[in-house]
């Protein structure tokens, strides 16, 4: 009997120690190793995923090669094509792109654009007299390409100088073999002179932009109708930025040129369509221009 009572008397002091083993210990650790209370700021934020970008709309190449080819062995005389997509920046059709014809008026294209780089950038007066003229220089810049105003484009190109306009289109303009005073260029080296419209990236005045774009979007007839070839043939869905140059000696047109930029509105795609000819018709251009629409609408709609 008394053994049992030591041995209940030994599991009971066991307890204890145990149990100040185990709150000394606890106590210990908790001195040494202290849990700080979790901070507001320190709390894991969460983030809310990013939406997927939008996929880039495909853009699809037009083909007007055969188009190109169909147009020229159908009529006569003697022609050069470049057709250029914007989008892409590549060349989509051509026919001699790199044999000179006689620029008649597009050679105002080379003296508009460098008029606007020197307003721009103040070494000309805008609102000045353009030399004997009875316009500003703004005014006759505009009308130069609006209504192929010759007397405004020759009067600013003697104050540029025909030899100095020559070097700017070589060395400004990136044009490096074409020579403006010759009357000549390739249906390549115009389409380069487009491209320079279509960006514009030395002429950033939103007013000066403006007006460029207006006179090549909207022409009146006067004693011509400078809207008779690429822009009569598109419909009114497709915008047609053009200049013509042309000579008629009484008989037929031994010089047709219409350079243009496209721009097929609800399709947001965009062209330079040049054509350089002798010998063709007005009327044979327009006619090409429709072959253009359609082949464009065709394809876009077989790709798409």
């Amino acid at each position: 009997m008394v053994l049992k009572k030591i041995n209940r008397r030994t599991a009971v002091v066991c307890f204890l120690l145990a149990l100040v083993v185990a709150f000394t210990t606890r106590a210990l650790l908790i001195k040494f190793n202290p849990t700080e209370p979790v901070k507001e700021d320190e709390t894991e934020e969460i983030v809310e995923p990013e939406p997927e970008p939008e996929p880039e709309p495909i853009i699809t190449t037009i083909d007007f090669q055969p188009t190109v080819e169909a147009w020229v062995n159908s009529v006569g005389g003697t022609k050069g094509i470049v057709i250029y997509d914007l989008d892409l920046d590549k060349v989509v059709g051509y026919y001699n792109p790199h044999v000179n014809f006689a620029t008649a008026s597009l050679y105002k294209l080379f003296v508009v654009y460098e008029g606007y780089r020197r307003v721009q950038n103040g070494t000309w007066d805008g609102d000045e007299r353009a030399g004997w003229t009875s316009f500003t220089i703004k005014e006759c810049l505009d009308l130069a390409i609006r209504e192929s105003h010759s007397p405004c484009a020759e009067t600013l190109w003697n104050i540029i100088g025909h030899e100095e306009l020559n070097y700017i289109a070589q060395n400004d303009f990136g044009i490096p073999d074409v020579i403006v005073s010759n009357l000549l260029a390739t249906p390549y080296q115009i389409m380069e002179m487009l491209k320079l419209y279509y960006y514009h990236t030395e002429i950033t005045n939103e007013n000066l932009i403006a007006i460029m774009k207006d006179s090549f979007l909207n022409q009146p007839i006067t004693t011509y109708n400078w809207r008779q070839g690429l822009p009569s043939g598109f419909s009114d869905q497709v915008n047609v930025y053009n200049k013509v140059g042309w000579n008629w000696d009484g008989e037929r047109w031994t010089i047709y040129d219409d350079a243009a930029i496209i721009n097929f509105v609800n399709e947001n795609r965009h062209f330079i369509v040049v054509v350089m000819s002798s010998n063709v018709n007005y009327q044979q251009i327009k006619n090409f221009a429709s072959q253009i629409e359609s082949t464009f609408y065709t394809q876009n709609v077989l790709k798409n």
